[in-house]
């Protein structure tokens, strides 16, 4: 289900996904969806801040963040560094099924295509709100 979701967001042009993600078309938006459109792998602030240059604050770019990942534009993944990656696409708690693989050398995040939904029963009386799947190891540039 994540192909097909990147394959609608990657064929439309950045303005017309942004209006049908119901945001504003602004400099900053537009550049943030064509890098995460050409990124290889998922960006954290860091590398988003670098890329867009000094002339964007920490909030405005924060906040522009946000909104994506509100919409489903874009998902947060908590690879247990502390700092949190961006990619491309919904999250896998909103139905978007897939892991992250994290290479142990480079520390880079990679999203995983074609992960069959995983069913794991927990305690009763627990209730699981999203599982994230984590796959460590080396990656093909490592």
């Amino acid at each position: 289900m994540l192909e097909q979701t990147k394959v609608n967001i990657i064929d439309q042009s950045n303005e017309a996904l942004l209006d049908q993600m119901g945001l504003k078309k602004t400099k900053l938006r537009l550049e943030l969806v064509k890098h995460f459109k050409d990124a290889k792998h998922a960006q954290s602030y860091s590398d988003l801040k670098q890329i867009m240059g000094e002339g964007v604050d920490k909030s405005t770019l924060y906040r522009n963040l946000s909104a994506f990942e509100e919409v489903g534009l874009i998902h947060g993944i908590n690879d247990h560094s502390g700092i949190t990656k961006y990619a491309l696409g919904a999250s896998p708690s909103a139905g978007q099924e897939h892991a992250h693989f994290v290479c142990e050398s480079c520390e880079t995040v990679y999203c995983v295509k074609g992960m069959t939904e995983i069913q794991m029963k927990v305690p009763s009386g627990f209730k699981a709100k999203n599982i994230q799947t984590i796959i460590r190891g080396t990656c093909a540039n490592c």
